[in-house]
């Protein structure tokens, strides 16, 4: 298995093992009339059985039967048993295990005159008749010569040719005297064809075998294919035989159960029938397979009120049914398990090897391919000829474990062991035991380090070579030819590795995401490469292309060649934005090659992947197909089914493909050629003149062969369906439709009145005939059918979905797909020509669940919603789809939640498009949920488990709105109790709800993680696209940058990433949104967007660059040569061409006018020059007016480079807005002329260097200077008239502010109907404050705030506009990029809240309600009975929280604010709080009621501990102080002064001991004496800083942990008696309850250190950045931790293992849980003032030591799908115990 496993994943197509088969298709075999009841019981009784059990096996099952449904025409032309053998053939292809049930009684059957004869054998056979004397002319007259087939037959004709009335119902009489006829002739030729045969049989002419095809019946036909041919027949066949034993051949039914002739025995078919039994199928049978039945006969013969017979009906169902699911069993034994992705291989392979075999070989092309494959580029991306040798010396290839090698790791691990050696003996004079971490060959526990980049790193090249496209129009044969490249690349590049995918053809081939990740597992698992387990591929897209192109240089192909093939890049779905070929690499190794191919009109694939990759020499358009091609595919294609066509005809079909020269087209004509006799006249032939003609004329054959009205439904359903259907849903839905069911029982009724569906041989033809034309794919144990041309489906919704029409169809799918026909009765009434009543007619409709067995049917998931859009059915969608969590969390774990979040986006729209509903509350409801899933996507990403606990965090668990929104919530509440997954429910709401203007939040990596990086500054870290409605911003990621483009239509998907070379501070958007300009304080480079192709300047290093708005005009200033160089840019951009050059010195800044006629230069003292572009001549200069009695310093170039940013603005129509510097004064000129026009001023004191534009560039808003040179009041003006329009209302400003230093950063001014001004403070600057200032046509003199925005936990670095002014884009240093809807804004402030007349006090009570009910946590602690947390905000509020009622007990303003620091005391009589500035505060816990007012020495506090009501306060540094009181009283103690120490402080529980550090080196005070010197040269101290602190229960030990990784312990007398070495900084670290232990942690990992064993006891990782807190329940043997990467992770301590996460919406830094584990406490986002998490009931048994739960929930917690799972991840993400 494992040569057959690596020959498929290399690529081969030989000796290709089949398919993985999903369908159990058993054929039904019997005569019709004697077996009738047993063919009704087993459809009635067996099928719904088999269908469950199957189900619950990831198969389907259905029976094949053919008594009824084949048409009247084929029996007219003698194609019956063609038909019937060929669903035969089907079965036995398509079947898992068994697909022939057969029962074999006492009659023989019809046996038919044979379709066609052999003209050699049709000779000799009319020889022999006429020999004997019998008539031959009847022979001549019914059997025409067919030089068509291969080799010739002499064919039966059709009856109608010659017997005109025989299928014409319309005149009953002669169609009676037609049959009539026909039988005595079908009766002669028999006789003569039988008598001949006997004697060529006789004289040794012919085989038996051929005698005998003149006298077996139908039925025997089938038996020979399904058991006497088969081979093997074990577990694939079940027979019965059933006989009775005295049958009347008297009563009127005897001709039913028996052969007649005559009125007796029939005695030559009784003894074909015996032959049959005994001597051909017996002998083949086992006793398993085999069974037979003896019945007495009854004048009725099956009599079920008879005891014998009612018996053998009981025991024959169930024998059936235990047979089948016997061989069902079986065969799923002894399948081979292969994986997912063998499966997807081997499917691509199959594909590929069948387009090969009917390819007509187009040398031509294959010859341009392989060139383009083997051309060569130098790091000039010039072409380059180099030799094979060389190639292969340039082919790279590193060991990509990504954990050091043997040799590298043994030699850092001598070098890690000496210096671990030099510490210890370091130690031994303190007599102290060293326990280090070890050396672990990943550095992922370096913060420094990011292993993920490290890993994706590209290796420097000489050389490298490029993908190939094929691009031409839909049927040009893109696939067939991409298929032979496959072929032919195995003698191209031998022993190469053959990556192939035929996208849209299969479950993991729709999206760009599946397809890479199925890619790279299959390479690395060719070229047998381990990735470590925190390299996860599934979650991150981005990593995932990244990983992509470099996995291609990390692979050893220089023995194997490796070469991907990716048809039709068009089909992917449009997700992860593929179509803009962002994930396509560019730079190849030399042995890895890659070959795509597509449609270049749809989606713009060719235009987007020319933009990034403009060398047009690997570009090849399919030409059109020759006519010799033509001509020899014809001769291929019609000898593969064994027919050729005359000389005429050929050039008939030539003619026709000359005028469309396409191979789809000519493929069609072909398809219809096969059935063309030598007989048949072109001018007869009705083709179409091109492929939509040819499709058309398909279509309207199926309908004459299939009957009008099914054609219609099958195509239109087929059509229809979002994702395609398969033969089971088919079969349903047409047996659903009364229309079908009227056009197929027209001459004869339902077999079963009780079970009446469409006969599957109709679909079985069906299928048969639009087989070519479909592409099937499975989706778990079904098979999908679709179109493989899109053409196809657009003539069907051309054809069968205009009008009326297609709202039908869809809500027909979509009752369907709700199942809500499953056991249901749906009469029908028969009436065309035969009538019938069916009131209980079931139609046999198979279940639709959600989920079944853990497993999900996507089916429903994907289709029902889709239809029920399509139909308009919003308020059913809303039901069953938008708001039902099971259907919401079938879709988030089948698919994902951006599944989910595009299936609400549709119905938004399609309301939208639609216009009225019925009811607002539904677009609410739905509108709501969408919002909450965008807010929640990044952690259902990471866990699809996550979905209930989102949809309470956001809704809260006490939801009371909306019914629907209420049932979902409830419904998420219930599953997330009775989960078999063990989590963390949250008791409060604790994330944005559905109200929130936040659209969504991305990750953003603008810091990296080493706290170096903080302390850095930006410019513009982010910019907006409007063109692509994109956000780019700046990443960080170890020491490299990126630049990140970022969909806002898709909510934050990451569409590409850059390489920065250049430490780009700052990215903007220039030239219409056509350029990037990248800038660091020494360069400025230029990138065309399109391309990413960087602008190549004459001169470098650049200082400054300005592009005009059209994107034609480019200016820049080369600081070495002193130049501004203005030039011309062509489109595409190449070199620019040079206009003119000025020689300036110590120019800041350019800006070019939007009409490209002015150039504005800035110098360094702001002094403005403009020129006239089209002269180079100055227009106008404007000095800076210095005032010599003042001293201005000079300031730095970037400094006035910067302010200039802010504080310069160029409108439309040429207005120069800037802040003046000699008078500190905004004014407005004429851009041209130079007049002065305006002067903006408001303040005595002057303008701050801050300025913002609305869209409308009718008003600008500038910035106020106060006395204390703060920028706190702005001011809004009318730019044509200079009046002052708007200022903030300056007796609510005071209130807000509480002071006027608040100082403006940055400001925004947008809005038409309702006017916001955005403003970010430096007082509270994680916030966006929005202030109302009426309308853009009449503005507010007096405004008022009305909102903040809070969401960010850190400083806001820039904000920027987006959609047209109606959404917000702010980036912090919190690593976040938050989008905000203030299009939701401004809806809600109109039509919620005020009003189009707002009352100007409500909105300012607004402001105040908003500014208490969303105030932040500051910090918080819980009672000692866990029963209540003391609360302090930042506003100054203190809030008692009752914990067990969840409610809000007490609230009170305090006098000092804002609190740092609060404790319970340990008594849990008192609490303390403490201000930054040293106020302190001791209220009672019962009463509320302040019981001590004092203050710290210092002004600072840093630190603060209590233990038996002694508090001590420190102030930390150089000279640190530090202060004890007694809280009982209020008395102060002490205070002591320390060197360079008090950053962290505690005191045992006695309360007589002070544990902080001197640096990181652990001290121990008295509190009680005074003696507390040191002797320095018994302190081991890098001289670092301490990071934590602890105390063990039995003040026995202390430790404090340092940002140098080391942990110091010692005991409370001061003795050293550990130092325990980690990787990274320690953040935190505590003593386990018992003391024995010492658990620690940093960067992503915990530490586990065994004091009494003197060892590292294990080491655990779970989070992904610094852990914040590690706490214990009071029994120790549950450990939560908490981290800055917003999860929360509960811990099994015995076993080492995560038994539950939290992932959370905000930075972690302060949390609790309560003694015995019951509650976990933190601060959420600002929606509520603390977040409360309880176990579910499993995380209960758990915590309380049940290990029997966690293996099942661990299972079932892996829920499967209809669908199969997808490839599963290549490693384990459980957390790694090492």
């Amino acid at each position: 298995m494992e040569a057959l496993s690596r020959r498929v994943l290399e690529g081969r197509l030989e000796n290709l093992p089949p398919e993985k088969k999903t369908d159990v298709a058993v054929f039904l075999s019997s005569t019709f009339t004697d077996l009738s009841v047993e063919r009704n019981h087993i459809m009635n009784q067996v099928t719904p059985v088999l269908n469950k059990y199957c189900l619950q096996n990831k198969l389907t099952f259905r029976f094949i039967d053919m008594r009824w449904g084949v048409r009247d025409e084929a029996s007219v032309d003698h194609t019956t048993e063609e038909i019937v053998l060929d669903a035969l053939r089907i079965a036995k292809e398509d079947s898992k295990g068994p697909f022939f049930l057969c029962f074999l009684g006492d009659k023989y059957g019809s046996r038919l005159l044979p379709h066609y004869i052999e003209a050699k054998e049709f000779k000799l056979l009319r020889r022999i008749a006429m020999r004997r004397g019998y008539d031959v002319t009847i022979m001549d007259e019914w059997f025409e010569r067919d030089d068509n087939a291969e080799p010739a037959v002499y064919r039966l004709r059709s009856i109608d040719e010659i017997f005109t009335h025989y299928d014409d119902n319309e005149h009953e009489d002669l169609q009676k005297k037609d049959k009539a006829k026909w039988n005595q002739t079908q009766g002669k030729l028999q006789t003569i064809l039988r008598a001949a045969s006997d004697e060529a049989y006789t004289d040794r002419l012919i085989s038996k075998e051929s005698r005998h095809v003149y006298f077996k019946s139908v039925t025997e036909s089938e038996v020979e294919q399904g058991v006497i041919y088969q081979d093997p027949v074990k577990d694939k066949v079940i027979v019965y035989f059933r006989k009775f034993l005295d049958i009347d051949v008297h009563d009127n039914i005897a001709w039913r159960f028996t052969d007649l002739k005559e009125g007796k025995i029939d005695s030559e078919a009784e003894e074909l029938r015996e032959r049959l039994k005994i001597t051909r199928v017996q002998p083949i049978l086992g006793p398993a397979q085999l069974k037979k039945y003896h019945l007495n006969w009854t004048s009725t013969g099956i009599d079920e009120t008879d005891e014998q017979h009612k018996n053998y009906i009981d025991n024959l169902i169930e024998d059936i049914i235990k047979k089948l699911k016997d061989q069902v069993n079986q065969c799923l034994k002894d399948d081979h398990k292969f994986s997912p992705l063998f499966q997807e291989v081997l499917h691509h392979l199959h594909l590929c090897k069948k387009e090969t075999e009917l390819f007509v070989v187009r040398n031509d092309i294959l010859e341009s391919v392989k060139e383009r494959m083997f051309l060569v580029y130098d790091t000039t991306k010039k072409l380059v000829t180099v030799p094979f040798d060389e190639i292969q010396n340039n082919v790279f290839w590193k060991s990509q474990d990504l954990e050091l090698d043997e040799t590298t790791f043994s030699k850092k691990s001598q070098e890690i062991k000496a210096e671990y050696e030099r510490i210890q003996e370091s130690l031994d004079r303190f007599d102290c035991k060293f326990i280090h971490s070890g050396f672990f060959k990943n550095n992922d526990c370096d913060p420094d380090v990011n292993m993920r980049e490290l890993y994706t790193q590209l290796p420097e090249f000489k050389y490298f070579s490029r993908p190939v496209v094929l691009f031409g129009c839909s049927g040009s044969g893109k696939t067939a030819m991409m298929a032979q490249v496959v072929k032919e690349s195995k003698n191209w590049f031998p022993n190469s590795v053959s990556v192939v995918r035929f996208l849209g053809t299969s479950l993991l081939s729709f999206s760009i995401k599946d397809v890479l990740y199925s890619i790279c597992a299959q390479i690395l698992a060719v070229y047998k490469i381990n990735i470590p387990s925190y390299i996860d591929l599934e979650k991150d897209y981005q990593f995932l292309v990244q990983f992509f192109q470099s996995l291609l240089w990390k692979i050893d192909t220089k023995d194997r060649p490796l070469v991907i093939i990716l048809d039709s890049i068009d089909q992917l779905k449009d997700m992860n934005d593929a179509h803009a070929m962002h994930w396509l690499p560019v730079h190849l190794p030399l042995n890895v090659h890659i070959v795509i191919s597509m449609i270049p009109s749809i989606h713009c694939c060719l235009e987007n992947i020319l933009c990034k990759m403009p060398h047009t020499e690997q570009y090849l358009e399919i030409p059109e197909m020759p006519v010799d091609i033509a001509n020899d595919m014809i001769t291929i294609r019609l000898r593969a089914q064994n027919r050729r066509i005359t000389k005429i005809q050929r050039k008939f079909v030539l003619s026709k493909f000359e005028n469309c020269p396409h191979p789809l087209y000519l493929r069609m004509i072909l398809d219809q050629a096969a059935t063309w006799r030598s007989t048949t006249v072109t001018s007869d032939l009705s083709v179409g003149d091109d492929i939509t003609m040819a499709i058309n004329k398909y279509f309207t054959s199926l309908e004459r062969k299939h009957g009008e009205v099914t054609t219609q439904k099958t195509m239109a359903y087929l059509s229809a369906s979002r994702d395609g259907v398969s033969v089971t849903e088919l079969e349903d839905l047409l047996s659903l439709s009364d229309e079908v069911l009227q056009d197929t029982y027209i001459y004869h009724l339902p077999p079963n009145d009780k079970h009446v569906r469409i006969p599957p041989s109709i679909i079985v033809q069906m299928m048969t005939d639009i087989r070519p034309y479909i592409i099937v794919r499975n989706v778990g144990p079904l098979k999908i059918l679709s179109w493989f041309h899109r053409q196809f489906r657009e003539v069907c919704h051309a054809r069968y979905l205009q009008g009326e029409t297609i709202m039908s169809v869809h809500c027909q799918l979509a009752e369907y797909f709700e199942g809500i026909w499953f056991e249901r009765v749906k009469p029908l009434s028969l009436y065309k020509v035969k009538k019938g009543e069916y009131p209980n007619a079931d139609r046999g409709i198979r279940p639709q669940m959600i989920k079944h067995m853990h497993m999900y049917n996507e089916r429903k998931l994907s289709e029902l919603p889709y239809h029920l859009i399509k139909s308009h059915q919003f308020e059913k969608f809303r039901n069953l789809c938008g708001t039902n969590f099971e259907f919401l969390q079938g879709i988030v774990c089948a698919f994902s939640v951006f599944e989910a979040i595009m299936m609400l986006k549709l119905a938004l729209q399609t309301m939208d498009f639609a216009g009225e509903i019925d009811s607002p509350q539904l677009y609410q409801d739905l509108d709501n949920v969408h919002k909450i899933l965008l807010l929640s996507s990044e952690n259902i990403s990471r866990d699809r488990n996550n979905l209930a606990v989102e949809i309470i965090s956001h809704f809260g668990p006490n939801y009371s709105g909306s019914e629907s929104l209420g049932s979902l919530v409830r419904a998420a509440m219930s599953s997330l109790r009775d989960s078999e997954t063990p989590a963390l429910i949250p008791l409060t709401r604790i994330a944005p709800g559905p109200d929130s203007v936040l659209k969504f939040s991305i990750t953003a990596e603008v810091f990296s993680r080493n706290s170096d990086d903080w302390n850095r500054q930006y410019k513009h870290v982010l910019c907006v696209d409007e063109t692509k409605s994109v956000v780019r911003c700046i990443y960080t990621i170890g020491a490299q940058r990126y630049l990140y483009t970022i969909s806002l239509e898709n909510y934050g998907i990451v569409k590409s990433r850059h390489d920065v070379h250049l430490q780009a501070e700052s990215v903007l958007m220039a030239g219409g949104d056509r350029f990037i300009v990248l800038e660091n304080s020494e360069s400025v480079e230029l990138y065309e967007v399109s391309s990413w192709k960087k602008i190549p300047l004459k001169y470098s290093p650049v200082d400054c660059v300005a592009v005009s708005h059209s994107g034609r005009v480019l200016a820049y200033f080369a600081v070495l040569f002193a130049k501004v160089v203005v030039c011309q840019i062509g489109d595409p951009a190449s070199e620019p061409k040079e206009l003119f050059r000025l020689d300036l010195e110590n120019v800041i800044s350019l800006m070019i006018s939007y009409d490209d006629q002015i150039l504005v230069v800035f110098d360094s003292e702001e002094k403005l020059t403009t020129y006239d572009i089209a002269t180079a001549k100055v227009l106008y200069t404007k000095e800076i007016k210095k005032d010599e009695s003042q001293f201005r310093p000079k300031q730095h170039h970037s400094v006035v480079k910067e302010k200039l940013g802010r504080c310069v603005k160029l409108t439309r129509n040429n207005t120069l807005i800037r802040l003046d510097p000699s008078t500190v004064t905004v004014c407005s000129s004429d851009l041209r002329t130079g007049e002065h026009l305006h002067t903006l001023r408001a303040s005595e004191s002057g303008s701050g260097d801050l300025i913002a534009l609305h869209a409308s560039e009718k008003l600008v808003a500038t910035v106020d200077r106060n006395k204390w040179g703060y920028l706190n009041v702005w001011r809004v003006w009318n730019l044509q008239t200079g009046e002052l329009v708007s200022s903030p209302d300056n007796v609510m400003e005071p209130q807000i502010s509480g002071d006027f230093k608040t100082s403006i950063v940055s400001m925004l001014l947008f809005g038409s109907e309702t006017l916001f001004l955005a403003t970010i403070e430096r007082q509270n600057c994680s916030a966006v404050k929005i202030s109302y200032l009426g309308t853009e046509t009449s503005p507010l003199p007096e405004a008022t705030p009305y909102c903040n925005l809070i969401g960010h936990n850190g400083t806001i670095l820039e904000m920027c506009l987006a959609y047209g002014d109606s959404s917000l884009v702010t980036v912090a240093n919190d690593n976040t990029i938050k989008v905000w809807d203030f299009h939701r804004l401004a809806v809600q402030f109109q039509q919620e809240k005020f009003g189009n007349n707002p009352d100007l006090e409500r909105v300012r009570c607004h402001f105040k309600d908003q500014l208490l009910t969303e105030s932040k946590t500051t910090i918080f602690d819980i009672s000692r009975n866990n029963k209540k947390a003391f609360i302090a905000t930042d506003i100054g509020q203190l809030i008692i929280h009752d914990i067990e009622n969840n409610i809000i007990e007490y609230s009170q303003n305090l006098k000092d604010k804002p609190v740092e620091f609060l404790l319970v005391s340990s008594s849990g009589q008192l609490v303390v709080m403490a201000t930054l500035k040293g106020n302190i505060t001791v209220l009672s816990a019962d009463d509320n009621e302040v019981k001590h007012r004092f203050k710290h020495s210092q002004e600072i506090v840093n630190c603060m501990a209590e233990k038996n009501n002694i508090l001590v306060v420190g102030t930390s540094g150089m000279a640190a102080k530090g202060s004890v009181w007694d809280i009982t009283s209020g008395t102060l103690l002490k205070e002591f002064d320390l060197l360079y120490s008090l950053s962290v402080v505690a005191l045992t529980s006695a309360g007589d001991k002070i544990v902080t550090s001197l640096f990181e080196y652990p001290l121990v005070l008295s509190i009680t004496t005074d003696n507390n010197s040191m002797d320095m040269t018994q302190v081991d101290t890098a001289m670092t800083a301490a990071s934590c602190v602890a105390i063990d229960n039995s003040d026995s030990l202390a430790l404090i942990g340092s940002t140098d990784g080391q942990i110091r312990v010692i005991d409370l007398d001061g003795k050293y008696k550990f130092r325990l070495g980690q990787i990274s900084s320690v953040m935190t670290a505590v003593f386990t309850p018992n003391g024995k232990r010492v658990v620690s942690a940093g960067y992503k990992n915990i530490f586990v250190w065994d004091l009494d064993q003197e060892r590292l006891l294990y080491r655990v990782k779970k989070h992904t950045n610094f852990i914040s807190k590690i706490l214990f329940d009071e029994t120790g043997k549950i450990m939560v931790t908490a981290s800055w990467d917003k999860n929360i992770a509960v811990w099994d301590v015995p076993s080492g293992m995560s038994i539950a996460t939290y992932y959370g919406h905000y930075k972690l830094n302060e949390v609790k849980i309560t003694c015995d584990g019951g509650k976990v406490i933190f601060i959420p986002d600002v929606v509520n003032h603390i977040g409360i998490l309880e176990p579910n009931k499993m995380l209960q048994h758990m915590m309380k030591g049940d290990r029997t739960v966690v293996r099942d929930s661990m299972l079932k917690a892996q829920a499967l799908s209809f669908s199969g799972q997808k490839i599963t991840q290549l490693t384990s993400q459980a957390c790694t115990i090492l």
